[in-house]
């Protein structure tokens, strides 16, 4: 197995999708993750460990009463879907970053996914134009992503170069996994604030690309019960 990845049991990861989030404007990918995890009863699989990535740990964000405990990447799947995603819950220490996406695909190409789907978002005020589609893709699968709706493919600014204000290191990744590897980068322009919305359209998004029905029900983690905050201590009153 990759060695940057602790598996917990054997499992075998050919021909299933694979979903990366970047850290992102209002952590969208992040939350469009637990999202697909908690509706579809995904299960955790790995704990994935690279120095670039800043510890933290913590209690299990779908399951309050498990003694297990949350790290700062892991991994999670869905056998009947064939899908699995990378839960990144903490950020990239900047100056490893190539060296991180360098490992992800290396550990990428050894497990023999069928696709990588990056998932980003970012700034609705960096829209160019107004009347553009609120979500935005590079594809290199050419596999009629843009027939979606509302679906629309990055453009090139002036000096031949993709850019995304607010999508992190998203672009990066998605030029080192794509010279080798099928991959997409999906995304939303999004505004900071209740992005719970925002996490729904790209999740209905992402079902769209896998072809999954999207369910009537979206289940929240009990991780988005307080997304405000707790309630305010009753001694100030």
């Amino acid at each position: 197995m990759p060695p940057i990845l602790k598996f917990f049991e054997n499992v075998d990861l050919n021909e299933f999708t694979l979903l990366i989030p970047s850290v992102s404007v209002g952590n969208v990918p992040q939350l469009t993750l637990d999202l697909l995890i908690k509706t579809f009863d995904f299960q955790k699989i790995a704990s994935l460990w690279h120095p670039s990535i800043v510890s933290s740990v913590g209690a299990d964000p779908y399951d309050f009463s498990s003694p297990k405990i949350c790290m700062a990447c892991e991994l999670y799947s869905n056998e009947k879907l064939k899908v699995a995603c990378m839960q990144l819950r903490s950020t990239l220490d900047s100056k490893m970053a190539n060296k991180f996406f360098e490992d992800i695909y290396n550990c990428i190409n050894n497990l023999n996914f069928k696709q990588i789907i990056i998932l980003s978002s970012a700034f609705d005020y960096e829209l160019p134009n107004i009347n553009k589609k609120r979500f935005y893709f590079l594809d290199n699968l050419q596999n009629n992503v843009c027939n979606l709706p509302d679906m629309e493919q990055l453009d090139k600014d002036l000096s031949g170069k993709y850019r995304v204000n607010g999508a992190g290191f998203a672009l990066n990744l998605y030029a080192v996994l794509s010279k080798g590897l099928k991959c997409i980068l999906l995304g939303k322009y999004i505004s900071e604030g209740d992005n719970r919305p925002d996490a729904q359209a790209v999740l209905e998004k992402v079902l769209q690309v896998l072809h999954v029905k999207m369910p009537k029900m979206i289940q929240y983690p009990r991780s988005w019960d307080l997304v405000f905050g707790g309630p305010p201590p009753i001694g100030i009153y």
